[in-house]
C-alpha cells in the first residue's frame, strides 16, 4: 500500500477518525504493510506484542489451538478494524494466534508510535479502550454461547454471523447468501469436530437451509438457521 492508501485506511477506522491530517500522515508515513496468504500465521500466542494491526482488505482470524490440537475462534476481523491492542497497551506477549483466513492485506504501526500518537490525543486513547471494551464483550458472548448453546445453535449462528461478515450475495436473486470456507475451518471457529460440521450441514441442506459445494456453504433459509440459535 502507498503511504497515502494508509493514510485512507487509518482516517477510516473508529480509532483514528477525525484525527488531525498532520498526524495521520506521521502515522502512514511509518507504518509497514504485511501480505499474507490464506492460511498463513501472522503470530502466535507469546510474541511479543509490539505492534497495532489495521486490516485493509481479506479475513484475520484470532484464536488459540490446544496442546491436543483442538482449535478455538475469538473473533474475525474484518477490513477496517483494529487488531492487537491488549499487548499493544500492556507491553506484554500476544495472547492469542492470529492467522489469515482469506489472503490479506494490513497496515502495521509499530507501538512506540501509536503511545506517542495517544498521549498527544488523549481522546483517541479512550476509543482504544473502547475498542478492548468490545473485545470482551465479545468474548463474554463467546463464553456464553459455550455454556448455554448445543452445537447445532453455535453453528447456526456462525453461520449467520459469517454470512452478514463475508458473505457474497449469490442465486438468481441474489438473496442466497455464500460463505467461501472450508467445513474444517468452520468446525475450528465452532468448537466441534469436523464430522459433526459435516453431519449437520449434510441435514441441513436436505432440509433446504444450506447449499454445499467444495470449500463454500451457501445459506438458503437464513429465517431457519436464525430459529435454530434460540434467539427470540
Amino acid at each position: 500500500m502507498t503511504g497515502g492508501k494508509v493514510e485512507a485506511l487509518l482516517a477510516g477506522t473508529p480509532l483514528f477518525a477525525d484525527a488531525d491530517g498532520d498526524e495521520l500522515r506521521r502515522l502512514a508515513a511509518r507504518a509497514g504493510t504485511v501480505r499474507l496468504a490464506a492460511g498463513a500465521l501472522l503470530f502466535s500466542r507469546g510474541d511479543p506484542g509490539n505492534r497495532l494491526y489495521v486490516l485493509a482488505s481479506g479475513l484475520v482470524r484470532v484464536g488459540a489451538v490446544s496442546p491436543d490440537g483442538r482449535e478455538a475462534t475469538y473473533g474475525l476481523i474484518r477490513p477496517g478494524q483494529v487488531f492487537g491492542e491488549i499487548a499493544v497497551l500492556d507491553g506484554g506477549p500476544r495472547t492469542a494466534d492470529a492467522t489469515a483466513v482469506q489472503a490479506s492485506e494490513l497496515a502495521v504501526i509499530e507501538r512506540a508510535d501509536l503511545m506517542a500518537f495517544l498521549a498527544r490525543r488523549p481522546a483517541h486513547a479512550t476509543r482504544l479502550l473502547a475498542i478492548l471494551c468490545d473485545r470482551v464483550r465479545a468474548a463474554d458472548r463467546l463464553l456464553e454461547d459455550l455454556f448455554f448453546l448445543t452445537a447445532p445453535s453455535r453453528l447456526a449462528k456462525q453461520l449467520i454471523l459469517l454470512g452478514d461478515a463475508v458473505g457474497e450475495g449469490t442465486g438468481e436473486d441474489g438473496g442466497d447468501v455464500t460463505i467461501r470456507m472450508s467445513q474444517q475451518q468452520l468446525a475450528d471457529q465452532v468448537g466441534v469436530s469436523r464430522e459433526l460440521v459435516n453431519k449437520l450441514l449434510a441435514k441441513w441442506e436436505r432440509a433446504g437451509l444450506v447449499g454445499l459445494w467444495r470449500g463454500q456453504i451457501t445459506i438458503r433459509d437464513a429465517e431457519a438457521l436464525d430459529a435454530l440459535t434460540g434467539a427470540d
